[in-house]
């Protein structure tokens, strides 16, 4: 084989690997960003959840004090209280906004599991070994379960919680697997 072979060699080889070279930047480039966005948005999603779990129990609360009012309706009428025609459109007026009001708070509630759910799922293809090389997760599942026995935390928070550790947990198992051998 001639030297002019390897030459040509060495430039296609060259020129081939600056290619993906150049590739890569932008793939490592779209992927900072990424995890930056998750990583944002996750931070932001964290306290919003809460308050849209606050709004959808006042609806809920709301729902339960018109079902409460129904019921003094209905002992009004027994009570002969109120007639029985004013009982039936007060009655109506106050089914309908049940009805209403649960409609629109199960109609929330799918919207909001499903945003938590698409969040959680960028977080986690987001999250990194350098991220998550900075934490140490059997203290943060420790505090986590002392917060929750000391009643700090509701079963909620807590569970949500525990499957971010374990989330976080099963990233860094895989992240170690991929690493590379070199």
């Amino acid at each position: 084989m001639s030297v002019d072979v390897a030459y040509v060699a060495i430039g296609e080889l060259d020129k081939l690997l600056a290619q993906y070279e150049e590739r890569l930047r932008g793939v490592e480039d779209t992927w900072k960003a990424f995890v930056e966005s998750s990583q944002t948005l996750k931070g932001s999603w964290d306290g919003d959840f809460m308050r849209a779990e606050i709004r959808l129990q006042q609806i809920e609360g709301v729902v339960a004090e018109l079902t409460r009012e129904l019921e003094v309706l209905a002992a009004k009428r027994e009570l002969g209280l109120i007639s029985e025609e004013d009982y039936a459109k007060l009655a109506e007026e106050s089914r309908r906004k049940i009805a209403e009001l649960e409609e629109k708070a199960k109609s929330l509630r799918d919207r909001l599991d499903q945003i938590d759910m698409r969040i959680r799922y960028a977080w986690a293809r987001s999250l990194t070994k350098e991220r998550l090389s900075k934490l140490d997760l059997v203290a943060l599942e420790k505090k986590v379960e002392d917060a929750y026995s000391a009643g700090a935390i509701d079963q909620n928070i807590y569970a949500k919680l525990k499957l971010e550790i374990e989330v976080m947990k099963a990233v860094w198992e895989m992240l170690n697997i991929l690493e590379p051998t070199r």
